[in-house]
């Protein structure tokens, strides 16, 4: 593998970094400032989860496709199966961290039992997870240039380097730890939420049921 395959990728993942943060900041920015958790720290240790989720989905598509190469390509289910189903639970997700900050759903017992998974790491992992997981421009190209240069290695390597290029985009999210400290900035973080989650449900039932 050679070193201009990786500056490819870091060439790539600067580029496209803000394509990747205008994609997931829908997603991201909600949960980090509706936190009750203020200040530089838990945003850190939530971001940290978020894109750990996101490295994941990454790595595994990276190796994916540097197993079977090009008959990746052909898999047609990728996009008009899998794709709307991650954004269907990526929506669900997000409505439902959304509404349980809310009268008269935080009152329910659902709501009650599942407050502190949403406010857990794990849930920013999921999320994260769903959302590298889901195709967006800049993932496609990297995609393709590994789908190009099949190899286990090589794709993992080169997904490594492309998530470190794109999550430099990510560090000014710290910030929302200092938002925290203001309730208006959580509520409207929470309406956010659902607003985003909404979107994500009726673009994937739009794939599932109407879209042919």
């Amino acid at each position: 593998m050679s070193p201009v395959f990786l500056v490819r990728a870091v060439m790539l993942g600067l580029s496209a970094g803000a394509s990747c943060l205008g994609f997931c900041l829908p997603v991201v920015l909600p949960v980090l400032a509706g936190s009750d958790r203020p200040g530089f720290c838990p945003a850190a240790v939530r971001l940290s989860s978020f894109l750990a989720g996101r490295l994941l989905a990454y790595l595994l598509f990276g190796i994916t496709a540097g197993l079977v190469g090009a008959r990746l390509s052909r898999l047609i289910f990728l996009r008009t199966a899998a794709l709307p189903v991650i954004y269907l639970l990526l929506g669900g997700l997000m409505i439902i961290y959304g509404m349980t900050a809310f009268d008269p759903f935080a009152r329910l017992r659902f709501c009650r039992l599942i407050q502190p998974r949403l406010n857990s790491g794990r849930f920013l992992f999921l999320l994260g997870l769903l959302a590298g997981a889901s195709p967006c421009p800049p993932f496609l190209l990297a995609l393709a240039t590994v789908l190009d240069d099949a190899g286990v290695l090589s794709g993992a390597l080169f997904f490594l380097v492309f998530f470190l290029a794109t999550s430099v985009y990510f560090l000014p999210l710290l910030f929302a730890g200092l938002a925290v400290r203001f309730e208006p900035v959580r509520v409207a973080a929470r309406v956010v939420a659902i607003i985003a989650g909404a979107y994500f449900v009726l673009y994937s039932l739009a794939k599932l049921f109407i879209i042919r």
